[in-house]
């Protein structure tokens, strides 16, 4: 599994398509929307978490995006920290079991693991 991990509109997508090979079904794209989705939901992180990895491992070669959501202000509302927290404490797991990880700005990737 490779994770792309960058801010919004960074080009993570575009890297994902090169990475699987042009292959849409490889492509996992805005985990963090994911995650936010469940949550409301109403699932718990350890749910959220098995549901993520699964669709991960799912196929082989699997490519993840997901905006980093850590950088900037933090929310007022406490549902939105929540969501906050729980994203990226699921990201660190996921980018632990990632073979590759790249961080994308201004659509230039840097590999920062693999």
């Amino acid at each position: 599994m490779i994770l792309i991990i960058g801010g919004a509109c960074q080009g993570k997508g575009e890297l994902a398509l090169k990475l699987a090979g042009g292959d849409k079904e490889r492509v996992l794209l805005n985990v963090h929307c994911r995650i936010e989705e469940e949550l409301r939901m109403g699932k718990s992180r350890e749910e959220i978490q098995e549901t993520i990895l699964e669709a991960a491992f799912g196929r082989k070669d699997m490519v993840l995006t997901a905006d980093e959501v850590g950088c900037g202000i933090i929310p007022m509302d406490a549902s939105l920290r929540e969501c906050r927290e729980t994203t990226g404490r699921i990201l660190c797991v996921v980018a632990g079991k990632a073979k590759e990880v790249y961080r994308v700005t201004a659509g230039i990737a840097q590999k920062i693991k693999g």
